[in-house]
């Protein structure tokens, strides 16, 4: 489903011999195995997965640590606990129901189990030891950093800790609440002019300048999720690019909102001057032949200043663009966690 992660380690997806300790793939004396639901409408919804369609399977790649005795306090976990129960368990969704190979069952009940998980899972995670570049294996302890690498287009979501789960905690089924890792921004364009003297033709549409790489990793004290790094190259994330040699595929714009492909880039300060939306568009009128061609550019920290600069995780930005003959571009942003509407204008 995904191929445009680093890797950095191969670490044998289902791994489960883990410091002395096996997984149970034989029945309890009550035979209860170990079930999964997401809890979450995020893996049935198109709009938001942006993954696959709901008839192709969803995979999630589930982490598990055993924790022998009875624990004293219930919201408490154990740092240098190991995955030695399940270690990226490929866990399928189909749009309602959840499977895996072989079954896994219950430890008994003086054993708890705590479960995190990741989606769309990976044959091959690149995963360090938290805080550290060593490589994370099933014999590590504690949540690994994820380092991870976004093609721009594809979902990325993390599930919180469910700690100290046994068979009566749900009645066998482990409910892992999922949050988007990523922003997501939709962006629309549109002419300005009510006249119809002129026609705008949209050519290209991108954020320049931004990070594809980054490594997320869980806080224990605040038990969630957050990006601490980005690495690699800036490289520029294209929204819509028409075929140079092709001027039918242009977007003719009219004074409606048209809807562009929707991004999913990684959560990032936009505060470096290399940050940059990028708009190419050509303008004609009527009875005059000659077409202007123009390429604008604006710093990504103005546009989304009132954002903090920033994308933020599981936050969702519209952009709206708006280009007149004269004052050619008109920005204006909304997101649905800070409030109103912030107008940004470019001039020649």
């Amino acid at each position: 489903m995904i191929n445009h992660s680093i890797i950095r380690i191969a670490a044998a997806a289902g791994t489960l011999l883990l410091a002395g300790c096996a997984a149970r793939l034989d029945p309890a004396e009550d035979g209860a195995s170990i079930r999964f639901t997401a809890g979450s409408a995020l893996l049935r919804d198109d709009a938001t997965k942006a993954t696959a369609p709901l008839s192709t399977p969803v995979h999630l790649g589930v982490f598990c640590y055993s924790q022998p005795g009875t624990v004293s306090s219930p919201g408490t976990w154990n740092t240098s606990l190991v995955p030695n129960y399940m270690f990226n368990l490929e866990v399928s969704f189909d749009g309602s129901s959840y499977t895996y190979s072989p079954a896994r069952y219950w430890p008994p009940s003086e054993t708890t189990l705590s479960f995190w998980a990741y989606c769309p899972r990976l044959d091959t995670p690149d995963l360090l030891v938290a805080g550290t570049s060593n490589a994370f294996t099933s014999a590590s302890a504690g949540i690994p950093d994820i380092h991870y690498t976004t093609d721009g287009h594809t979902d990325f979501m993390v599930s919180s800790l469910v700690k100290n789960q046994s068979y009566d905690t749900n009645s066998g089924v482990v409910v892992l609440p999922f949050s988007h890792a990523m922003s997501k921004v939709d962006v629309y364009v549109n002419k300005q002019d009510p006249t119809s003297k002129y026609t705008v033709n949209l050519k290209a549409v991108s954020f320049n300048g931004i990070y594809h790489t980054g490594t997320i990793g869980w806080d224990t004290s605040l038990e969630t999720w957050d990006w601490a790094s980005w690495s690699g190259q800036r490289q520029n994330l294209s929204v819509w690019e028409d075929d140079p040699d092709d001027d039918s595929d242009d977007i003719v714009l009219t004074l409606e909102n048209q809807a562009l492909p929707a991004v999913l880039p990684l959560p990032q300060s936009l505060a470096d001057a290399s940050a940059r939306l990028h708009v190419e568009f050509s303008v004609s009128y009527e009875g005059i032949l000659h077409e202007r061609s123009t390429t604008r550019e604006v710093l990504l920290s103005q546009v989304f200043e009132e954002a903090g600069a920033a994308w933020h995780k599981n936050s969702h930005y519209t952009l709206n663009i708006t280009i007149s003959p004269d004052d050619p571009i008109e920005f204006t942003v909304n997101w649905s966690d800070w409030g109103d509407a912030y107008n940004f204008h470019i001039t020649d």
